[in-house]
């Protein structure tokens, strides 16, 4: 360093000034002139001076307001104005080439001093910077372009940095979540969604992508809105990884969901319930009851347990359709499901089979009063009549017979149960309607 200092000073002094000046200029890339407070030329290097095909010395003693048009003169007029007030000043603009060609320039002015310390002019000197701002430009209108599909997009958009915390969001987001990029600028993610089943898969995905286990995943999750109501959200999540392997910064495109999952939900539920009455049908019955006895049998459940269903068909409903119609009979159906869902226990599943079969399925060990106690309450139900609306008082009473079967001690199957279940509630009702029977085991 102290080897190069002393060659650039001994290089100073054996050059003369403007043959060192020549040379500094020359070779800068930079067209470059000196001006005087009035704006006459006192040096022009040979790069300035190609603008104008001239040698340099002819500019000298020329104005630059000479050398420029009217519509050139409005646009540099105030940078050369505040230069000359004693501020160092950058800016770009179109100059138009030897070829016609509009070309990009970054020019600087800086302020020199006189002997008396006083502005005596400035230096202008200008760099191309044509590429680079046809380049800046390209960027900058490709981002605006993804910023606006971003903003236009149905989907909510969010950015996040390699701590997961919040960069970008769309004005989307900003409407389903109430996250804002100016506000929560840094926030982690994973604070502004909270804790809870509702997210813990999303919280687990973008870990995986933190990880690098993934560079993309999908997932749901759901959002509570500030009208109490659900939002669900299908999750596009994207890493960005550096050369090195990392993520730098997560996209997430987000999908209300919510209408396809209310959708689904009422699909479902047109699948498992009867449309008559809303209980459950015989296929749903059929897979908790399953579920019931894989317990029993080994599956995650106490052995301890037990499971007991109630097979229940109604006395006299036939009278009703015949007497006053079908229509009426299916109004009367759904008022005994409503007597029944009153008395049913909590954990205990009641379901319409067909026609004016129901059952119940119950879990757990009962003793045999805590089963006559259950039973009883049952038979009560019936013994107030069912109004038939519209029908000026009109009234049907019906009964019920139940059969039932218990395991123990009856075999931990479902079609046995189930079976053993329907014998014994015809046996009920050829022993007098309202009654229960109870199913014995094989071997008895």
């Amino acid at each position: 360093m102290n080897e190069h200092l002393s060659h650039s000073a001994a290089l100073g002094e054996s050059l003369p000034a403007p043959h060192l000046l020549d040379i500094v200029t020359r070779h800068t890339g930079a067209t470059i002139c000196v001006v005087d407070t009035s704006l006459n030329i006192l040096y022009a290097n040979e790069a300035y001076a190609n603008w104008f095909k001239v040698r340099p010395k002819e500019l000298l003693g020329r104005t630059l307001t000479s050398l420029y048009s009217e519509a050139a003169r409005a646009q540099f007029g105030p940078h050369i104005d505040r230069a000359l007030a004693g501020h160092e000043v950058t800016y770009q603009r179109q100059i138009c080439n030897f070829e016609g060609h509009e070309v990009w320039f970054s020019i600087s002015l800086h302020p020199w001093l006189d002997e008396d310390g006083q502005v005596g002019g400035l230096v202008n000197s200008a760099l191309e910077v044509h590429e680079l701002k046809v380049t800046t430009e390209a960027l900058r209108a490709a981002n605006q372009k993804i910023f606006s599909h971003m903003e236009n997009s149905p989907l909510a958009v969010v950015e996040l940095d390699a701590q997961l915390g919040l960069v970008h969001c769309s004005s989307r987001a900003t409407e389903w979540f109430g996250w804002h990029h100016a506000a929560h600028q840094g926030d982690s993610l994973l604070n502004l969604v909270g804790d809870g089943a509702r997210v813990s898969a999303l919280r687990k995905a973008l870990h995986r992508l933190l990880a690098g286990a993934e560079r993309q995943n999908r997932v749901e999750a759901s959002f509570i809105r500030p009208d109490g109501s659900v939002q669900h959200c299908l999750w596009f999540n994207s890493a960005l990884i550096n050369p090195r392997g990392e993520t730098v910064s997560i996209m997430c495109q987000i999908e209300d969901i919510t209408e396809r999952v209310a959708a689904a939900d009422r699909l479902l539920h047109l699948a498992q319930h009867d449309s008559l009455t809303g209980l459950l049908n015989r296929g749903a019955f059929m897979v908790r009851a399953h579920e019931a006895v894989g317990c029993l049998n080994g599956q995650g459940g106490d052995a301890t347990e037990g499971v007991v269903i109630l097979f229940m068909d109604l006395d006299g409903f036939k009278d009703v359709n015949d007497l006053h119609g079908h229509h009426m009979g299916d109004t009367v159906l759904r008022l005994v499901a409503q007597r029944l869902a009153h008395v049913v226990r909590a954990g205990d599943t009641l379901a319409r089979l067909g026609g004016d079969e129901f059952t119940i399925l119950m879990r757990g060990k009962h003793s045999p009063q805590e089963l006559q106690q259950f039973l009883d309450r049952l038979l009560q139900i019936f013994d107030t009549p069912f109004a038939l609306p519209d029908t000026d008082g009109v009234q049907v009473t019906l009964g019920v017979s139940i059969g039932v079967a218990a395991h123990p001690p009856l075999p931990a199957q479902v079609d046995e149960l189930l079976t053993r279940a329907d014998h014994a509630m015809y046996e009920a009702k050829r022993r007098g309607k309202g009654s229960v029977h109870y199913a014995v085991p094989v071997s008895a």
